[in-house]
């Protein structure tokens, strides 16, 4: 018999999973910057999971502020403004 452990383990893996995947498949670059952040949310969680607090708020931090962050700053430094 399965215990919830593994069921939020396996609902964690599939939702880091299907955020990846949703990052990739975005046009919208600040879209897909969001998704990354949301995806690390979710392995955060695995990490607090696995009883690795430290790896859990390191990713919690890079991942879902820093790391976006970054590449919407760089999304807005090299976007193209068309002339008037």
């Amino acid at each position: 018999m399965i215990d919830a452990f593994m069921i939020v383990a396996y609902v964690m893996v599939i939702a880091v999973a299907i955020g990846a995947i949703a990052a990739l498949l975005q046009k919208d670059l600040l879209r897909a910057a969001f998704l990354s952040g949301a995806e690390s949310v979710a392995l955060a969680f695995i990490f607090q999971a696995l009883l690795a607090p430290d790896l859990g708020l390191t990713q919690a931090i890079v991942g879902t502020v820093l790391l976006p962050a970054i590449i919407i700053i760089g999304i807005f430094k090299t976007r193209r403004h068309e002339e008037e």
